[in-house]
């Protein structure tokens, strides 16, 4: 077994990602945050299914960083020093915890005791691991793998609310970045005829194939495949839940993708690229149907104008 070691860092909320990011650069692979207002605004909308045990989490201020890592792996002590100057520059308190022993843990498998059932609009999506009696409603199973896409993301959520409001019977999709496969597999279950999955990543091809059987769904071809270049046809709807740099090489060649009239959703964008990706759409003859927004991400409609 090998030997694990912990430490936790207590910041002020709004400094987590910056300490995060200064953990990754020395070595440090595996976090956990801690942020009791995640918990809070879960609550709100609390499944019924859905059992929250008070006593696991302790109210607080601030944010917790908690680091693991293999022994020997990283200096503790340089990421000690790191986290103490960056404390005395920014003129906020950090605290840091000594080295403590852990029992070695399956961090491929970790993460799934907090990978809940949650609605989006009118889809349940659930967990392939957990099962539940719910006969009556549009169940979306996934089971992500290596790769992103688990629905809780703001952007892919948004992406999904947006595809609800579309009448996708007998409509064509193309999944660009399709990561899991979870908006191809949400494109079928609400009608669409056929829908085409590309990404750069092998694991996302294979999490996307994995999960259209899961959901007996035999429409959805999925291929490894960069942007458009294994694009040979004109689709009815087109969704991107990828970034903005990458959207802008996307959007020029929309047009041997996206039929005249079609639909194209575009997410992964923060507000503050509201104006960025208006304009670069705008440019290239997009009209703005609706912007969404969740947090501080937003997911945009858009279809080609009449001219």
């Amino acid at each position: 077994m090998e030997k694990w070691l912990s430490f936790d860092i207590k910041c002020p909320k709004g400094y987590d990602e910056i300490i995060s990011s200064i953990l990754y650069d020395l070595g440090i692979e595996n976090l956990q945050i801690d942020d009791y207002q995640d918990v809070l605004d879960f609550k709100k909308d609390q499944p019924y299914w859905v059992v929250i045990d008070d006593e696991d989490f302790t109210p607080h201020d601030n944010v917790i960083i908690k680091a693991f890592y293999e022994d020997d792996k990283v200096n503790y002590e340089e990421i000690e020093a790191k986290i103490n100057e960056f404390s005395i520059n920014n003129k906020i308190d950090v605290q840091i915890s000594k080295n403590k022993e852990i029992d070695d843990m399956d961090w491929a498998n970790e993460w799934k005791k907090y990978y809940e059932p949650f609605y989006i609009g009118n889809i349940l999506i659930k967990p392939s691991w957990i099962e539940i009696d719910e006969t009556d409603l549009t169940v979306l199973e996934i089971n992500p793998g290596m790769a992103f896409g688990t629905g809780l993301h703001e952007t892919t959520n948004l992406c999904i609310e947006q595809l609800q409001q579309l009448q996708l019977d007998n409509k064509s999709v193309l999944d660009i970045g399709c990561g899991s496969g979870i908006l191809s597999v949400a494109s079928s279950k609400l009608g669409a005829k056929e829908v085409f999955a590309t990404d750069i990543d092998p694991l996302a091809v294979e999490a996307t194939l994995d999960n259209a059987e899961l959901n007996k769904i035999s429409n959805i071809k999925a291929v490894e495949g960069s942007l458009l270049d294994k694009v040979d046809k004109k689709y009815d709807v087109v969704i991107a839940n990828i970034l903005l740099n990458v959207l802008d090489i996307l959007i020029p060649d929309l047009p041997k993708a996206l039929e005249k009239d079609g639909i194209f959703i575009c997410s992964g964008l923060i507000n503050s690229q509201r104006d960025n990706i208006v304009n670069i759409l705008e440019k290239n003859n997009l009209e703005i149907v609706e912007i969404s927004e969740k947090g501080e991400w937003i997911s945009v409609i858009s279809r080609f104008k009449n001219v």
